[in-house]
């Protein structure tokens, strides 16, 4: 998951929900950052030697593009967190005209890169949920992957589509490209929808437990057979 959010909604979502989240942070407090985290994940404990764990439901990466309100940056460069850092401390990226070279920074580096790296691989779909476009280092790289791979699918999530399209030369040049692009029949989707109607409409995908798979293999046995 990607987010240009300072907040922590997804860290307390996860919380509620009993999902873990892979941030880049350290798992022992203080919390410090390693990009080498992003590597890690988390499996069941075997309890017999001849089980090889398998791996733990709900956990996912989470980047924080444009940075955290509970990050700090520490004089010697360490990033670490911290509740309530001071404006001097704070690791963020501001609407600002120096946003594009602050995104080639760490922590903001790392994140940009598997954002990049994301685009580029096949049978990826993108969801695209209340992002304007307006931020030339995230949706440049997104217009390009979408007219070089031909593997990637974009669904965008937005309540004001509609008047996004109506808009016109009001809409900025991202938007205009991806519907000029979705008119010409290539893998660009819109759905004009909050974030809360659209999470209505993800189907709730669990995967099967082996009892489950039997049931299910038993089940499609043709009676009689």
């Amino acid at each position: 998951m990607f987010t240009t959010n300072y907040d922590l909604c997804f860290e307390e979502a996860a919380s509620a929900l009993g999902a873990v989240v892979i941030d880049g942070f350290s798992f022992t407090r203080p919390r410090h950052y390693d990009p080498r985290y992003f590597g890690y994940d988390i499996i069941r404990r075997p309890r017999t030697s001849e089980d090889q764990g398998n791996y733990l439901e709900g956990v996912f990466l989470l980047y924080k593009l444009h940075g955290s309100v509970n990050w700090a940056r520490y004089p010697n460069g360490g990033i670490q967190e911290k509740d309530g850092p001071s404006p001097d401390e704070a690791c963020l990226i501001y609407p600002a005209r120096g946003k594009y070279q602050q995104s080639f920074l760490q922590p903001h580096l790392e994140s940009m890169s598997q954002y990049l790296a994301a685009l580029r691989e096949p049978n990826t779909c993108l969801f695209a949920i209340g992002f304007g476009f307006n931020d030339d280092h995230l949706s440049e790289p997104l217009l390009a992957a979408v007219r070089s791979n031909p593997n990637l699918r974009l669904i965008v999530a937005d309540p004001a589509i509609t008047d996004q399209e109506s808009a016109g030369g009001n809409a900025n040049r991202y938007w205009r490209a991806l519907f000029t692009h979705a008119k010409d029949g290539e893998d660009v989707w819109f759905i004009n929808a909050s974030f809360q109607d659209f999470a209505k409409l993800v189907p709730d995908l669990k995967s099967l437990t082996p009892a489950d798979r039997l049931m299910k293999a038993i089940q499609s046995i043709p009676e009689g057979k």
